[in-house]
């Protein structure tokens, strides 16, 4: 637990160093009873109607608007910030627009793409970003994990930490003494990534996340995780023709156990998940089984899924599947709501079951909750953009350290996201551990590196 006791402390000493200053303080409120309301660092608040600079609320705009607005009004600063869905979609546009406009930036809140804030210096756009927390509707955690433990120069940190934000508004920068961060190796699990070729049709840009051993290991060892967890887009979407056997295979062989991967079960292909999963059950490289009922469009309460029960009973696997409450957005989620598990979790009691998400928003999660309460075969993974201001301290309160797993949903989430989170939290340093590393192992038992090389 040193390395976590270590990296905690080097967070703390960095997030107290930087020259914090918020430029969103979000005018809707949080989805938790309890959660704070005030935000962690010195904030400025602005709007959307009158305040120089002025917000722009990227659900509200078009691209081609915002666009518009910034030509129209070039004396006018103005920041895009998130809405109440994420900015992971849009990092190309919002970089083109960065690039293009002068007087364009971004508030940093909500977007989460893995090493979004990395990729958006490289494009040479470091100035148009603007640390804001959209406390008190996120918990501010989901942001500044990424600033503070980003992979860029003390200066760069400082000017997206609040310097930038003052030279927006003709206040002197604030200069403070460089804090760094000491060398820790590797020891998290991530219980909840993905990889997919660069070929395979993406809604975003994902550099840096096809299956290599050698491209994998670099960008987690960055941000100290040891041991992942990993389901191949080919294979969530086709298993009989990619099954992740065969895309993960050499990545997880060439990393000594130290990645692992889920073997997909599509209740529309049940013949063909079936052979593909006794073979690949039987491998140590195999963790679990992945289901996905809003990728495959079948009710979580169908009784194809039993298919799978059967078989993690009889190979002693998990069962880890994405779970989500209904979205007005997003009709598909209505798919893979937490309750609809209830029958198969009643009817396989020795069946290790995950819910990846915890359900995703506060409406899944109140069924999660229900779920874990009612069978204790269950876990919650944080995987994805569940940075609700309040989530995790009602996680803790509800489901219970002892039962939440660290995932981070890369290659579409970045690690320090969550992470920040934790190590914004009043989790101590045991529950931490548990949460990091531990329960992961109970979780998935997976077998030792030795008895695999």
């Amino acid at each position: 637990m040193k390395h976590l006791t270590t990296l905690r402390a080097a967070y703390r000493n960095i997030r107290a160093s930087l020259p914090w200053l918020d430029c969103y303080v979000s005018d809707l409120p949080p989805s938790f009873e309890g959660a704070p309301t005030t935000p962690p660092t010195e904030s400025i608040a602005l709007d959307f109607t009158s305040s120089v600079p002025r917000l722009l609320r990227q659900t509200e705009h078009s691209f081609e608007e915002m666009a518009r607005l910034a030509r129209e009004n070039p004396q006018w600063p103005y920041i895009i910030v998130s809405g109440t869905q994420k900015l992971l979609y849009h990092i190309a546009p919002l970089t083109e627009l960065l690039k293009t406009h002068h007087n364009l930036y971004l508030a940093t809140a909500n977007f989460c793409n893995d090493f979004a804030l990395e990729r958006l210096v490289a494009e040479g756009v470091a100035k148009k970003l603007l640390y804001g927390s959209m406390m008190p509707y996120l918990d501010a955690g989901n942001t500044l994990g990424m600033i503070a433990l980003g992979k860029f120069d003390w200066k760069t940190k400082c000017d997206i930490a609040g310097n930038n934000f003052r030279r927006l508004l003709g206040l002197p920068e604030v200069i403070v003494p460089e804090v760094t961060m000491p060398e820790i190796p590797p020891f998290i699990v991530d219980a909840h990534t993905h990889t997919i070729y660069p070929e395979t049709k993406s809604r975003f840009p994902a550099p840096n996340a096809e299956p290599s051993w050698s491209t994998w290991k670099k960008k987690m060892h960055s941000v100290w995780v040891e041991d992942f967890y990993s389901t191949p887009s080919e294979t969530n979407r086709d298993v009989t023709k990619n099954p992740a056997r065969v895309v993960l295979g050499k990545l997880c062989c060439e990393s000594r156990g130290h990645a692992r991967y889920f073997e997909v079960f599509d209740p529309n292909s049940v013949e063909g998940s079936l052979c593909e999963l006794e073979k690949s059950l039987a491998d140590p490289f195999c963790i679990g089984i992945k289901i996905h009922p809003v990728s495959h469009q079948v009710y979580a309460s169908d009784p194809r899924y039993e298919q799978a029960f059967k078989l993690a009973e009889r190979f002693h696997k998990t069962i880890m599947t994405h779970s989500w409450g209904l979205s007005d957005y997003n009709p598909n989620q209505r798919f893979g709501t937490p309750a609809q598990f209830a029958s198969m979790l009643e009817k396989y009691p020795q069946v290790t079951f995950v819910f990846g998400h915890t359900g995703g928003r506060p409406n899944g999660f109140i069924e999660a909750v229900e779920m874990c309460r009612r069978f204790p075969q269950t876990y919650g993974d944080l995987a994805g953009d569940f940075f609700h201001n309040g989530f995790l301290e009602h996680a803790l309160r509800k489901i219970g350290a002892k039962r939440i797993i660290f995932g981070s949903d890369s290659y579409w989430i970045d690690v320090r996201c969550m992470l920040g989170m934790l190590l914004e939290s009043k989790c101590t340093d045991e529950a931490l551990w548990d949460i990091v590393r531990n329960n992961a192992i109970k979780a998935y038992h997976p077998e030792t590196i030795a008895s695999i090389t």
